[in-house]
């Protein structure tokens, strides 16, 4: 087989890259540093965007459009931390290889295994042959740092492609699904899922030896390697160059067994990591699911014996996202309460079936028109919501619009003095009457204490 070899530098091209390779060692140190101080300020952004997409903009809180977001979120936090230890283990290394390189300015000879104390001369003659030079080890050293910071960001490339991945299928549910009929969503699905299963069948067969060999193999083979690349391009938003470089870089210089087991090992690995990371957010932002953590007499499943900090004002930071409802405090002195409702895109789904708009006259004006679809709204939100206190209920309980907290999330709010009020604990149910159904349909129960002023 014939050798491919692109065209060689020149001789000052080659000098060129030979002085920028001995320099590069600084620079690895640096963008490593300015890597993982930036990795550590990005959890903070994940978790307020996760949160701004889970209120405002998923549909649904059943299938995939509710399991994708969490399933994304813990795969990016799962690369985020990889990619930490990646940059924190080549800032290691190469400062430790800075450490060596002035070791050996200082005793220029290296290591002089003879002179060894409290050792046999059998002794020094294994060490010298197991470890060898100072000089070779530094080398040595260098290429492993060299190593680990291309693949930190080849990692960095593997983040864009999940990111993007992800932003992709967001579209999809968020934009196109609600927008299409469901008869027709029916066989889009149906579509995708057959071309998936072409794509990947087409993959296998064309990687085989013998098809590879035909000419209509290699033709379509090359055709899907462009078709490939094409999409790789559009998802890695111009990283897909770089990336290639980095990739096919090991791939030509690792053996094909290597670098195939290589990669199993690594998603082995970062599978794992996923799944522990998956589970701890789960039971991070649904204080309701612990998996690891549980008691023999101890549920936080049943919201009236459940103290949830998310639903008092003073145990939830303003920066933070209701989840479904919220009062002033755990326990209150004054004998009202000052409620607000969570109105999150997941609940809008069920309101607009069980208050469909009427058609307003088209000789309202502007004005009149927004007036009096205001005023419909708030009288059906007034219907459907209920509330009660103990065993009391509010059957006009006069929400208003309102948006809460310094992330601005809109909901309804009220005051509520519902004079039955005891000392000690009570129960607050927020709850949706559904047409045709005897009982409300609870959103939550948040118990609290009432302790008057003496």
């Amino acid at each position: 087989m014939n050798s491919i070899t692109p065209t060689p530098l020149e001789p000052h091209e080659q000098d060129k890259l030979r002085e920028l390779t001995a320099q590069s060692w600084n620079l690895e140190l640096a963008i490593s540093g300015v890597a993982m101080f930036a990795i550590l300020q990005l959890p903070d952004l994940l978790d307020s965007a996760f949160s701004y997409l889970q209120h405002n903009f998923t549909l649904s809180t059943e299938g995939l459009a509710n399991l994708l977001p969490p399933l994304a979120y813990s795969m990016i936090r799962t690369a985020l931390n990889i990619l930490f230890v990646a940059f924190l283990v080549n800032f290691v290394m190469r400062a430790f290889w800075v450490g060596m390189v002035g070791l050996l300015a200082v005793y220029p000879s290296g290591i002089h295994y003879d002179r060894i104390p409290f050792s046999t001369p059998h002794a020094q003659q294994k060490m010298a042959e197991e470890f060898g030079p100072l000089d070779r080890y530094i080398l040595w050293l260098d290429k492993r740092c060299n190593i680990v910071f291309a693949l930190a960001f080849q990692f960095v490339f593997f983040l864009i492609v999940v990111s993007q991945l992800y932003v992709l299928t967001l579209v999809v549910y968020l934009v196109i699904k609600p927008n299409v009929p469901a008869d027709v969503w029916h066989y889009i699905k149906i579509g995708m899922g057959a071309l998936v299963v072409v794509a990947y069948t087409a993959l296998i067969v064309l990687s085989l030896k013998k098809v590879k060999e035909t000419p209509a193999g290699i033709r379509w083979h090359y055709q899907l390697t462009k078709a490939t690349q094409l999409a790789m391009k559009i998802i890695m938003v111009g990283m897909f160059r770089h990336s290639t470089f980095v990739t096919n870089t090991f791939y030509s210089h690792i053996p094909q067994q290597r670098f195939a087991r290589t990669a199993l090992i690594f998603m082995t690995v970062f599978m794992v990591c996923f799944f522990i990371e998956y589970t701890s957010d789960m039971a991070r932002n649904d204080r309701r699911t612990s998996f690891f953590n549980s008691r023999h007499l101890y549920s936080a499943r049943e919201d009236s014996l459940f103290v949830n900090p998310n639903a008092y004002d003073n145990q939830r930071s303003e920066d933070e996202y209701i989840d479904v409802a919220s009062i002033q405090a755990d326990v209150i002195r004054e004998p009202y309460l000052r409620l607000f409702i969570a109105y999150p895109k997941s609940l809008d789904t069920l309101l607009t079936r069980l208050a469909p708009e009427p058609a307003w006259p088209d000789s309202l004006s502007n004005p009149e028109r927004r007036h009096q679809r205001a005023g419909w709204m708030n009288r059906q939100i007034n219907g459907l919501i209920r509330l009660t206190v103990n065993d009391s209920v509010i059957n006009h309980p006069r929400l208003l619009f309102a948006q809460a907290g310094t992330v601005q999330q809109r909901g309804w709010q009220t005051v509520l003095v519902p004079g039955n009020l005891v000392t000690g604990r009570n129960l607050l149910r927020v709850g949706i009457n559904r047409p045709g159904k005897p009982t409300p349909e609870d959103l939550i129960a948040i118990p609290f204490w009432y302790v008057p002023e003496p």
